[in-house]
């Protein structure tokens, strides 16, 4: 009897010790995607600028400027060129932070329009992996 309760509390006990770290696991793997949903919301949020702004002949934005390769492109107005990927509701602690790069190249056609490509690329860090992520888009003027 003593030896059937010593093997069902070993057993016990390996299940909650199993069933802890799954939970811990997931835990980070859902951290993890968080961020991940983080940083495309970043990409598409200026995607969509890019898109959207006014591009005519006589206004030409920014964000649409021709670049001679990527140049960082702090979109958050924190001045610090690094872009908040995802922060803590409760505390405003910042969990995630990455360097966001814009690029900007004229693409040649046959009818000589103005197409630009653009490329944003975030790269960041999060619980010791190193992270890329890039987004591009065509645009032309609206004029």
């Amino acid at each position: 009897m003593l030896a059937e309760f010593m093997i069902a509390a070993a057993v016990i006990g390996l299940i909650v010790i199993a069933s802890t770290q799954a939970l811990l696991i997931s835990n980070r793997l859902a951290a993890a995607s968080r961020v991940l949903t983080g940083a495309r919301a970043v990409l598409q949020r200026n995607i969509d600028t890019a898109l959207t702004t006014t591009f005519t002949q006589a206004s030409e934005p920014a964000i649409l400027a021709v670049t001679t390769g990527p140049q960082v492109w702090d979109d958050d107005g924190g001045a610090d060129n690094t872009v908040q990927i995802a922060v803590q509701d409760n505390n405003g602690i910042i969990l995630a932070k990455g360097a966001l790069t814009r690029n900007v190249v004229k693409l040649a056609n046959s009818d000589n329009a103005d197409i630009r490509q653009i490329t944003f690329s975030l790269n960041y860090t999060y619980l010791g992996r190193n992270v890329t992520m890039a987004m591009s888009t065509i645009r032309s003027r609206d004029d």
